[in-house]
């Protein structure tokens, strides 16, 4: 039989399951851990939206951010996009093979380099230019607006050499 604690709900919104950890579940009341599945939640949700956005321009979320650093940081090579994204080597050689043969984006290799260099294709700049104006205006319509100091403190997360 299942005893009160057992349909108990604490801050964290999940009961307690027969034969789980009290002492598990109380990590999640830590600030920080509340914090941190905040922000998980919000960009879920977020991410969940824009996603939604992007398909409906025939657009997918990798995609998108492919054509996105291509455009306002120039030529990358294969491993720089893959490191940006935060995939692997072969999962970024996937997505740019088939962008390529889409004629969106081409293969340079610059003189004395032996490593190929990716860049917009004029086909890879207007679809951008088209899909990156209407993507603002959802960003801006489901993103909050941060504080300063907020920002500082996500940016200084984000930068954190701990990962």
């Amino acid at each position: 039989m299942m005893g009160a604690m057992a349909t108990k709900k604490s801050k964290t919104n999940f009961a307690l399951q027969p034969g789980r950890s009290k002492e598990l579940r109380m990590l999640l009341e830590h600030p920080e851990v509340r914090s941190w599945r905040a922000l998980m939640g919000a960009f879920k949700a977020i991410f969940t939206r824009l996603e939604k956005g992007l398909m409906a321009e025939d657009c997918s979320v990798s995609r998108f951010q492919i054509l996105f650093y291509l455009y306002f940081e120039g030529d990358l090579p294969a491993i720089a996009v893959a490191r940006k994204l935060v995939v692997t080597r072969g999962n970024i050689t996937m997505f740019l093979r088939r962008m390529e043969s889409d004629g969106l984006i081409k293969r340079i290799i610059p003189p004395g380099q032996k490593r190929p260099l990716f860049t917009l294709t004029k086909k890879g700049v207007a679809l951008f230019e088209k899909v990156f104006p209407p993507h603002i205006e959802r960003v801006r319509k489901w993103s909050p607006t941060l504080s300063q100091d907020t920002l500082l403190l996500l940016r200084a997360v984000g930068q954190s050499g701990d990962a």
